[in-house]
């Protein structure tokens, strides 16, 4: 498949037959959900070696990723094992690279000082999101799934609370949570659930780190507005001051007027 892609939408092309036909190994989601299209697929190679990444959670957050590569590996190594060694010794190198990275980002989190920020979530992402320390408020399913009783609810809790960004999934549409940020003030961020949906997120690791980033630009731009926002409404308060206390002089003003000149009649 190409990267970037959400299996569950994909069209195979007639290429597609052929790379089946032609492959040795097949590695999959194993469900029918994610890959409607390839048993048909199948059929036509039925000596292949399949590797189903069946029910093993979510891939986006490190420590799901590291689930399927020691699957993966302990698959290959049943397949090849000739090449026992090596897919070992590149298994426990990547394995360390997810690890660093994953500290790296909550790194950059902490020190942004954004640990425990509230905000709210396409669920595909919530959990990615909450694995780097921020405090997700609410989520939401897939945007065409929602009724409008779901819609009304996300967006209350986005108005109702101090929530600084809206984050979406790529894959399954943006125009929702760009309106829900919209009404509460909130920034609206994407984020991508597949590597090479984006330039600059050719690997996984490049994705998560694109991912992190977004959510620290947007946290950056919300509080940046928010603070745009305080100075403007302390100005206002500051005019209306200035406006009433004018207002108070100017009656004292008459006042004392009045009193001289009721004083200069009596004269």
């Amino acid at each position: 498949m190409p990267s970037g892609v959400c299996p569950a939408f994909y069209d195979t092309t007639p290429s597609d037959v052929n790379k089946i036909v032609n492959a040795d190994i097949i590695i999959s989601f194993g469900s029918f959900q994610m890959e409607p299209w390839l048993d048909n697929l199948l059929t036509y190679n039925a000596d292949a070696k399949h590797i189903k990444c069946q029910n093993m959670g979510e891939w986006n957050i490190p420590t799901g990723a590291k689930v399927y590569v020691e699957y993966l590996t302990n698959e290959l190594s049943k397949i090849l094992p000739e090449l026992n060694e090596t897919i070992n010794k590149n298994s426990q190198s990547y394995l360390m690279q997810i690890d660093n990275t994953s500290k790296e980002l909550k790194d950059l989190i902490i020190s942004n000082g954004f640990v425990n920020k509230t905000v709210i979530s396409m669920s595909w992402q919530k959990d990615f999101i909450k694995d780097l320390g921020l405090n997700v408020i609410y989520s939401y399913g897939p945007p065409q799934g929602l009724s409008t009783q779901d819609e009304l609810d996300v967006i209350n809790a986005a108005t109702d609370n101090d929530v600084s960004v809206v984050i979406d999934n790529l894959q399954s549409g943006t125009d929702f949570g760009a309106h829900v940020a919209s009404e509460s003030g909130a920034s609206h961020v994407i984020f991508t659930n597949f590597p090479g949906a984006i330039p600059g997120t050719d690997t996984y690791l490049d994705m998560i780190t694109y991912n992190t980033n977004q959510l620290i630009d947007g946290i950056n731009a919300y509080e940046y507005k928010k603070g745009d926002i305080s100075d403007l409404e302390s100005q206002i308060s500051s005019l209306e001051l200035q406006r009433n206390l004018s207002v108070l002089l100017s009656v004292i003003f008459v006042i004392l007027a009045l009193i001289f000149y009721a004083l200069y009649r009596k004269k």
